[in-house]
Parts: C-alpha cells; structure tokens; sequence
C-alpha cells in the first residue's frame, strides 16, 4: 500500500505544466484604448477572446479601427493646434493560455500599429496658419508578450498599460481582458 501511495505521489509530480489546462471555457473580449492627450482623443478597439477548457485560446483578428482628434492650447505665448487622423491596425495576434503555481495566466503577443497623418497649425495674425503636415506611424508600443491574469479578468478586468512620448504629447496604449465562463 505504501509503494502503491509513493509511486502516485511520483507520477503526480511529473506531471508538466504543459500538461495542465484550465478546465472550464471563457469566453470575453481583449479591449485597447489608445488615448493622446494633445490633440486630446480616446479610439477604442475590441477583440473577441475565447479559452477553451483544454487551453487553446482564439483571439479574433479586429478589422482596422480609425481615430481623429483636434484640439488646441497655448504653448508658452503660442496658440497651437494639432488634428490626427489614422488607423490603429493589428496585423498579428498569439495567445496561449499558461499555469504557474496556482495562477492562471492568459500571454498574448501581437504587433500595433499605429498609421495616421498630422497637421499642426499655429495662430498667427488672426487667423490658424498651417505649419506643420507629415504622416507617422507608431509601432508596437505594448510589451511582448502582454500577461493578463485570469482571477482578474473573470472578476472585473486585467489590465495592462504602456505609453510613449512624442514632441506633442502622449500616446496611451490601455489593454484590458474581461473574461466570463463559457459553459
């Protein structure tokens, strides 16, 4: 009895953690929020997320989302105006379902990218003067691979954030996973 005790004991412990799943399905989405804060604009795009009881994980490719923003301050004695328009695109997603202790981990890697176009103008003489008009692109601006918690994403949300400057302002990047069981 105390071989047959000792020799589950050792099978239980090899068991890898690739062996494990997460047992149950979740169904939800994976939602960035790309925000500036000058020109001053939020463009939300939602992904559909599914995570079977076997861990396998479907992360749907979103269609290209488009933003513009316009908004104008004082800049020292200067009055600017600045207008983006673009696209957000996600020409590539992965996403794996993973175990480590007793946490489950949902890592999803993809590529950002950010086209748009700027025109910048200032006051001068009464009137807005263009100054400035040039395309841009931002790449990849989340780290690889983004870790989002399940615990968290079943009872609220799992959030990642990052951000980077550029000479007008800021760039968000707010992804958030929200997840429900799936019977």
């Amino acid at each position: 009895m105390l071989v047959s005790l000792f020799l589950s004991l050792l099978f239980a412990c090899q068991k890898k953690e690739d062996d494990m799943v997460p047992g149950q399905n979740y169904k939800g989405t994976l939602t960035l929020d790309y925000s500036r804060n000058f020109p001053a604009f939020t463009s939300t795009l939602s992904l559909p997320v599914e995570v079977s009881a076997e861990g396998q994980v479907f992360v749907s490719a979103p269609l290209p989302c488009a933003f513009t923003g316009e908004s104008d301050k004082f800049i020292g004695d200067e009055r600017i105006k600045i207008r983006e328009e673009g696209t957000i695109l996600i020409p590539h997603i992965t996403a794996s379902w993973n175990q480590k202790g007793n946490k489950q981990y949902l890592e999803v890697s993809l590529l950002v990218s950010i086209e748009g176009e700027r025109s910048v103008w200032k006051w001068m003489h009464h009137k807005w003067q263009e100054t400035e008009y040039a395309p841009f692109v931002l790449q990849n601006q989340s780290d690889a691979p983004m870790i989002f918690r399940l615990d968290n994403a079943l009872l609220s949300e799992a959030v990642c954030i990052n951000g980077c400057n550029d000479c007008w302002g800021q760039n968000n990047f707010r992804w958030q996973l929200r997840l429900h069981e799936n019977p």
